[in-house]
């Protein structure tokens, strides 16, 4: 012990517990995450281009889809870039 500091034993306070938190593991998964958020977005591209070109037959619910994948994937991928994602 000559560096001076006395080892802890028992409970420790609140807060300082020797197990990751919740930022640390979305820090350790931001890139998997950017992952599934790019690859949403690139399958709702490809299915608003597919409802595109058939000239949207059967209405507008199959546009809405193809937008609402298109806007989930950009919200996953910012929600990673939130947490420290640079790119792939």
């Amino acid at each position: 012990m000559a560096s001076g500091i006395i080892p802890r034993h028992g409970p420790q306070p609140k807060g300082e517990e020797n197990h990751p938190h919740m930022e640390e593991i979305v820090r350790i998964a931001a890139k998997p995450i950017a992952y599934i958020g790019a690859t949403v977005l690139v399958i709702g591209l490809i299915y608003l281009g597919i409802q595109l070109k058939d000239g949207l037959r059967g209405g507008g619910g199959e546009l809405v889809k193809a937008i609402a994948l298109i806007a989930s994937g950009g919200v996953i991928t910012g929600f990673a870039a939130l947490y420290g994602f640079t790119g792939f």
